[in-house]
Parts: structure tokens; C-alpha cells; sequence
């Protein structure tokens, strides 16, 4: 794949060319000059407020392929973050059976190869994901897992999660929670707040959340291990994450962006597409997230994507499944959320630069590297529609939402799609 960059801003904090406005030129997927007047090239790449980053990778993008196909494949999961500007996707399990063995993993990587995005796999923390014993996670290491989590099932046992934190520590085994203590989130469906209350709908406090990321940092101290815990959504959850980073606890975290651009009102509407893991929070909540981004106690924005069928969303509120698809949307609604009190450095730091650092991708823009780009503009808004998902799902609380920006396109593995 050739490809000519042309006047492009760089926004690539490990390349020389950081923050300047060049051309690229890309011969067979490599990146063989940056500067001026570069020559020709059968695809070439231009416009107006262009701008060019590493590729975007996001953390928490849920599989459904092998058993759940019926809510999403890996072709579609795929060309989904492709839209949204992403040239690589943690994967992670929603699948029958859970990716917990070295063969699952070697599934998804097989599933996926070839792609323009690459797919990430994640194995999980414990067998079929049910929270008892941990899994073979250097076996699923070697075999090309990236990182393990469990997903939206919090781990409740501690003694477990100090296993698995020792376990994976001497290979480098990033280890994902999602932390929610079940006994005091009790089944609830929303906030708990003066909408809930409104309502007249059973709770799901942000004290379960806070509760269970407290446990889990003193885990992360006792074992000396890194831990990244995913879905913050509370004031208080930063306070404690800012808290122990101070500490020097090896802790990283990051918010869903339907947390940043959506609170509990949106909830009063009935529409099961909000009915999110975690739930959508209040307005201080949500202004201290954007604090937290800013200050970087969150280190990253995911999108949380977690496909679902028309018959666990299009229902009754109360039996309603929790989640939601967003790839897609994700950089449009952060760069809505965060216009004009962030720069497009800022921006980038959370779903390129540190995302990347978390998973221990490094990429950067430089002659001789491998083209792993993505092509936006900041500039222009758009109301985002259900037909412009490309999961088989499309269970999205952003159909009908105002987003800022455009994806333009990405380049990865040796192919180019512009949207």
C-alpha cells in the first residue's frame, strides 16, 4: 500500500515531528519520508484542518464471536472501529465459551488477521469467566493475549485477584477490573440520586464502585502491581485513583465515553439504551471526569462498546441488558464533550498516546517506521444515526446526539480505508 500525506498536522508525542504540519510519504506500509513536496502517489490524502496521529486503540471493545453472533461478528466488530477511527481494539470476552485458553486466543488473532485493525486479545482473569479459579494466563500470554480482564464481571474474590496479580506480574500481564462490589450494587439499574428517586427505580450506587476500586488498590499496593481498572465514572472513584497515584501505586484507569457526554437525566426518557455498566452518573460526576482527564488522574477514554440484540434493549426498562455500541461515535462525542478546554494533543493523549502506553504498543511517527495512522479533523459537527453503525447491534445511546470532528480514515497493516 503506497499513500502521500499531504500538509497534515502530526500529533505524535514520541516522533521528532510532533505538533508540525508536513507531508508523509508511505511505500508498502512503511513510512519512508516526512517534509515537504514529496512527489506522487496513487492515494493521496488531503484537505483542509488535516491532522494525523498515531493510530487510535481503544481498551474495552467487546467480542461476541464464537456463540453470540447473533448480536455481532468479528467482521463487524472490525469495520466498526475502522469508522471510528481506530487501528487497533482490545477484545474483549463476551463470547460462548469465554476466550479463557491459549485456543481462543489463537481463534480471535486467526479471525481477525489481515485486517486493517487489529484486534487485541484479551484472555480472562478466571475460568469461563465465572470468578472462581484463575486461568492459564502465560499460556494465553505466549499465544498473543495482550492483557486480562474479566469485563463487566467484577472479580469479588480478593484472594483471587491477589493471585492473578502475582500470577501475571514477572511476564508483564496487564490485569483489567471492572469494579463494582455486587452486594451494594444489588441488582440496581441507575444512579443513585434525585432521577432515581424521581423514578421511583432500584439504586446502583457509586459507593459500590468506589468501595470495590478501594479493595482492589490495596491489592495493587500489597502484590507491588500494576493494575488498570476501566469504567470510572464517580467523583469520588478519581479522588481515590488521584490518591493512590500519589502513592506511587501502579495503578492507570480509564472512563467509558458515554460517562463524559451523557448524565442520569438522559435516563428519564425510558430508553433502555442508557441502561450502561456502569450507569450514568450526575453532573458534578461528570464534570469531575473531565477534571480528571485533564489532570491526568484518568488516563484514557474507551468506548465501552458492548453490542446487545434488539430483544434484551427494545424492551421494558427494568428487563433491559446493560450496554451499549459507541466505536464509532467516540471520538466525535469526546471532542464535543472537551471543545475548547482541550487541545487536540490533549485529546489525542487519551485515545492514542496513553492507551497505546497502557498495552505497551509505543508506536510513533517517524521515516522507517510501519504506518499505524489515523486521519481526522476536529473541525465541523454531525448528528450521529443508527446508519452509521456498523456493528449487527445497534444498541447506541448516540443516535440523534451532536458530535464535533470527523474520522477521515485510518492506515494500519498495510492498508488505507478513508470514510
Amino acid at each position: 500500500m503506497d499513500a502521500l500525506i499531504k500538509s497534515a498536522k502530526i500529533i505524535s508525542p514520541n516522533s521528532p515531528f510532533h505538533l508540525q504540519t508536513k507531508d508523509i510519504l508511505i511505500e508498502k506500509g512503511t513510512i519512508v519520508k516526512i517534509g515537504k513536496n514529496l512527489g506522487k502517489s496513487k492515494n493521496v490524502v488531503e484537505g483542509k484542518n488535516l491532522c494525523v496521529s498515531d493510530g487510535w486503540v481503544d481498551l474495552f471493545s467487546v467480542v461476541r464471536e464464537p456463540g453470540n453472533e447473533h448480536q455481532d461478528n468479528i467482521e463487524n466488530l472490525l469495520k466498526s472501529a475502522a469508522k471510528g477511527g481506530f487501528t487497533s481494539i482490545l477484545g474483549v470476552s463476551g463470547t460462548v465459551p469465554p476466550i479463557d485458553n491459549k485456543s481462543q486466543i489463537k481463534f480471535i488473532k486467526n479471525s481477525s488477521a489481515n485486517n486493517i485493525v487489529t484486534l487485541l486479545p484479551a484472555g480472562t482473569v478466571t475460568e469461563n469467566q465465572d470468578g472462581k479459579e484463575i486461568t492459564e494466563m502465560y499460556d494465553m500470554h505466549l499465544s498473543g493475549a495482550i492483557a486480562f480482564t474479566d469485563g463487566k464481571q467484577a472479580l469479588k474474590n480478593p484472594e483471587l485477584l491477589k493471585k492473578a496479580l502475582l500470577y501475571a506480574k514477572p511476564f508483564g500481564g496487564k490485569i483489567i477490573c471492572y469494579c463494582e462490589d455486587q452486594t451494594v450494587a444489588n441488582g440496581g439499574m441507575i444512579n443513585e440520586g434525585e432521577v432515581a428517586a424521581s423514578l421511583g427505580m432500584k439504586v446502583r450506587p457509586a459507593l459500590a464502585e468506589e468501595l470495590a476500586i478501594t479493595r482492589d488498590l490495596y491489592i495493587a499496593e500489597y502484590t507491588e502491581s500494576p493494575i488498570h481498572i476501566t469504567g470510572v465514572s464517580s467523583k469520588k472513584s478519581i479522588e481515590i485513583i488521584k490518591e493512590a497515584k500519589l502513592k506511587g501505586i501502579q495503578v492507570t484507569c480509564d472512563v467509558n465515553i458515554a460517562n463524559l457526554y451523557f448524565t442520569d437525566e438522559a435516563t428519564t426518557s425510558f430508553d433502555a439504551n442508557y441502561k450502561l455498566l456502569p450507569p450514568l452518573r450526575s453532573e458534578e460526576d461528570r464534570n469531575a471526569l473531565i477534571k480528571g482527564l485533564k489532570d491526568g488522574t484518568i488516563d484514557a477514554v474507551t468506548s465501552g462498546h458492548t453490542p446487545k440484540n434488539i430483544e434484551t434493549k427494545f424492551c421494558e426498562f427494568d428487563n433491559a441488558d446493560f450496554g451499549g455500541v459507541s466505536l464509532e461515535a467516540v471520538f466525535g462525542a469526546l471532542n464535543k464533550t472537551l471543545e475548547d478546554n482541550f487541545s487536540e494533543e490533549e485529546i489525542i493523549r487519551l485515545i492514542a498516546t496513553n492507551p497505546s502506553n497502557i498495552l505497551g504498543l509505543n508506536p510513533k511517527i517517524d521515516k522507517n517506521e510501519r504506518a499505524n495512522l489515523t486521519l481526522f479533523s476536529l473541525k465541523g459537527s454531525n448528528d450521529f444515526e443508527a446508519s452509521d453503525i456498523e456493528c449487527l447491534s445497534k444498541n447506541s445511546p448516540f443516535v440523534g446526539s451532536e458530535l464535533k470532528g470527523k474520522v477521515i480514515g485510518i492506515i494500519n497493516n498495510n492498508k488505507i480505508q478513508l470514510n
